[in-house]
């Protein structure tokens, strides 16, 4: 009978010692909710760029000058050089360059920039984008855990030879590792990467994140400002660490413009919203009497305004007393020396009775320069005028650059976590 109770005892209480232990066994991961496998299904960016001058730096300048060239300006040159004029197809060109508004300056936004790039799940497949993060546990509370990334992520890249910005489709692969820890109380998620092999994902020590594990799938949130392409902000994630000539060779980014967005009539319009043009009209509200365009009679009629006021023996008077000497000047210049029957050319050959409308000649009201607008311009039919074509030739900017980026997650797989 002693017996059968010391054994039932020793039952008892083996059940009860099992209980306990199965009670107080914690199996929460040391770093929390966040450790898990997340897949990417939200992911925006701002990107932001700040142009740059300093020495040593690739394209640097104290400005940048985006320029624009038309198109048939070697053809016209060649035809007139074939003709006997003492000119050459290089000069047409350079005569005929335009300035595109006035240069970026140090300190100035990259044109384009800020820009926001906005990826959901659905617009993520369609461009190729997945990204996969595995966010290991540590060994205790207070130590970092590991991290993996994998996939495919978003990248702005650099064609140098056309100084054209552009997204990398289809877009490139990241393989990062590193250290990782999340602090709860105040919110902030830590990155540390691996130095010794490349890697994509910037370090940074003041991320923000969230992780709601009350929905199904669980989802985390993380916000973090990418600075490892900006040589003074880049001292902000890695302390006591000077930008140095391999930062500069590593890590500098070249922003490109190679064109401008275009309105309805094909003109370009920092204004419009349309995809940037490489080849364009050159539109400008001080080219209304030839529609805004900038055509071959307003070019010569521009060209001649800038060869008479440079007159220094016979420079073009204030004729009707404005108190500038400008377009209707010239015009009036123009009318008299047509009038005497002296009727001059323009650099390129163009006659002024050509470049001016005098209706049926009786009324001087109507008189205005001639409107070419109305067709392209053609070598075969030159002195018919009309708009020309321009192309922008790429300009490439040192930029210092931050990223913005909000991602979201879905776990993947389903991790074991104790929430009592």
């Amino acid at each position: 009978m002693k017996s059968k109770l010391i054994k039932g005892l020793s039952i008892f209480l083996g059940g009860i010692l099992m209980f306990t232990a199965c009670e107080d066994e914690d199996t929460s991961p040391n770093l929390g909710d966040a450790v898990g496998t997340w897949k990417l299904v939200g992911l925006d960016g701002t990107y932001d760029r700040k142009i740059i001058n300093k020495t040593g730096v690739a394209n640097t300048a104290e400005e940048y000058q985006l320029m624009a060239y038309w198109k048939d300006a070697e053809a016209f040159g060649g035809a007139l050089q074939q003709a006997g004029v003492a000119i050459t197809p290089e000069a047409v060109k350079a005569l005929t360059a335009q300035k595109m508004g006035a240069p970026f300056k140090p300190g100035d936004n990259a044109p384009g920039f800020p820009r926001d790039a906005s990826f959901t799940k659905t617009t993520l497949a369609a461009a190729g984008i997945q990204m996969e993060v595995d966010l290991l546990d540590s060994k205790s509370a207070t130590d970092k855990g590991t991290y993996t990334v994998k996939g495919t992520y978003p990248s702005l890249r650099l064609d140098p030879d056309k100084c054209q910005t552009y997204l990398m489709l289809p877009p490139p692969q990241i393989n990062d590792t590193g250290d990782w820890f999340a602090n709860y109380e105040t919110g902030k998620f830590e990155l540390s990467p691996v130095v010794d092999i490349d890697q994509v994902l910037p370090p940074f020590a003041d991320g923000t994140f969230k992780v709601n594990r009350e929905v199904d799938p669980a989802t985390f949130y993380l916000e973090f400002l990418d600075r490892d392409s900006h040589d003074s902000k880049f001292s902000e994630v890695k302390p006591g660490k000077s930008w140095d000539t391999k930062m500069e060779e590593d890590k500098r980014v070249i922003t490109g413009i190679d064109g401008l967005p275009t309105n309805a009539a094909g003109g370009w319009d920092p204004a419009a919203s349309t995809d940037a043009a490489s080849e364009a009209y050159i539109m400008q509200a001080a080219l209304a009497p030839w529609g805004g365009f900038l055509t071959f009679y307003a070019l010569n009629v521009l060209g001649e305004l800038a060869a008479r006021k440079a007159d220094v023996k016979n420079p073009l008077a204030d004729y009707d007393s404005s108190g500038v000497v400008d377009g209707t000047d010239l015009f009036m210049y123009m009318l008299a020396n047509i009038q005497a029957g002296n009727d001059a050319k323009t650099g390129f050959g163009i006659p002024y009775s050509a470049l001016v409308d005098l209706g049926d000649g009786t009324d001087p009201s109507k008189f205005k320069f001639k409107n070419d607008s109305g067709a392209d311009w053609v070598l075969t039919a030159w002195t018919a005028g009309g708009k020309m074509k321009y192309q922008v030739k790429g300009l490439c900017m040192p930029v210092n650059e931050t990223i913005l980026f909000k991602s979201s997650w879905e776990e993947e797989e389903e991790h074991d976590h104790d929430h009592d």
